[in-house]
C-alpha cells in the first residue's frame, strides 16, 4: 500500500468541490498540503491541520503560479502530488456565448493546467523524489459533445489531450515524473454555480427553454451525485496503483465505445434527444 504520510501535494481549486475532497483526504492520509484557491473563505473551512498550507490564488494568472511554485519548493524541497484541478463551467449555445465568456473559461480551465505544468514541472524534474502531475478534465472530456456544453466540454478535451501529451513527454524524460487525468463523472460540487466568481454584469443568460431545462436537469443530477470526500479515495487509489486514466468506473465504457464506433463507421454524432 503507498505510503503518503509526509509527502507534498499542492491542489489548486482546493477551497470547494473535488479539490477539497482531495485536500481533505490528503490531509488525512498525512500529507502536507498547499491549497490554492481565489477563494479565502473556502480554504479556512479545510480547518487547521498543521500540515495545511492556504494560498492566495488566481490560476489565469501565470505569475502568481510561478509564485506559489516557489514557495513550496523553498520550503518543502519537493512536490510529490500536483493537483491542476481548479475548474468552472459555462453553458449556453455556442454561438451565443461572448468571446469574453470563452476567454473567462478557457483562462481557468485550459491556461490555468498550462501554468501549472510550466512552473512546476521543471522544478519537479529536478527534485530527488518521485512525482505524479494529475489534471483535472471530466468524462466530458472523452465522450462526445452535449447540447450546450461547447465551452466547457471543449476545455476539458483540451486537457484530456494535454496530459496524453505531457505524460508521453515525461517518458522521454527517463525520471520519476509522470501524468495522470482525472475525469470525473457527476461529482456534487458547486460548479453549475461557477458564475458567482464573476461580476453580476457577466453572468450568462440562457435564451432558450431547451438550455434552461437540460441546466436544471443537470444541477439536479449533479446534486445527487458522488461526494467529493468518495471521489478522493478513488483518485488517490487510483494513483497508487500507477494508472494513468483516473475515471468513475459506471457507464463511461458504454459511451466511449459508442463514440468510438461512430467515429469508425464515419457516422455523424448521434442525436443526443430523441422523441
Amino acid at each position: 500500500m503507498q505510503d503518503w504520510n509526509g509527502q507534498v501535494a499542492v491542489i489548486t481549486g482546493a477551497a470547494s468541490g473535488i479539490g477539497a475532497g482531495l485536500a481533505q483526504h490528503a490531509l488525512e492520509l498525512g500529507m502536507v498540503v498547499y491549497a490554492a484557491d481565489l477563494d479565502g473563505t473556502g480554504l479556512q473551512s479545510l480547518g487547521s491541520s498543521s500540515g495545511l498550507h492556504r494560498s492566495a490564488l488566481d490560476v489565469t494568472d501565470a505569475g502568481q503560479v510561478d509564485s506559489l511554485a516557489a514557495r513550496v519548493f523553498a520550503e518543502q524541497g519537493r512536490v510529490n502530488l500536483l493537483f491542476n484541478n481548479a475548474g468552472v463551467l459555462l453553458d449556453g449555445k455556442s454561438w451565443e456565448r461572448r468571446p469574453e465568456d470563452w476567454r473567462w473559461l478557457l483562462d481557468v480551465n485550459v491556461m490555468g493546467v498550462v501554468h501549472g505544468i510550466r512552473s512546476f514541472v521543471p522544478r519537479m524534474l529536478a527534485q530527488e523524489s518521485p512525482g505524479r502531475v494529475i489534471n483535472t478534465s471530466s468524462i466530458g472530456g472523452l465522450l462526445g459533445g452535449w447540447p450546450y456544453m461547447a465551452p466547457y466540454q471543449g476545455s476539458k478535451h483540451m486537457v484530456t489531450a494535454l496530459t496524453e501529451t505531457l505524460h508521453q513527454e515525461l517518458l522521454l524524460e527517463n525520471g520519476e515524473i509522470s501524468a495522470a487525468v482525472l475525469c470525473p463523472g457527476e461529482v456534487a460540487t458547486g460548479i453549475w454555480s461557477s458564475e458567482r466568481q464573476r461580476p453580476a454584469e457577466d453572468h450568462n443568460q440562457l435564451g432558450s427553454d431547451a438550455e434552461r431545462s437540460l441546466r436544471e436537469a443537470m444541477v439536479e443530477r449533479v446534486s445527487a451525485g458522488q461526494s467529493p470526500r468518495d471521489l478522493a479515495v478513488e483518485v488517490f487509489a487510483g494513483l497508487a496503483a500507477g494508472r494513468f486514466w483516473l475515471t468513475p468506473d459506471t457507464g463511461l465504457a458504454e459511451g466511449l465505445r459508442g463514440r468510438t464506433e461512430g467515429i469508425l463507421a464515419g457516422a455523424p454524432p448521434a442525436p443526443a434527444f430523441s422523441d
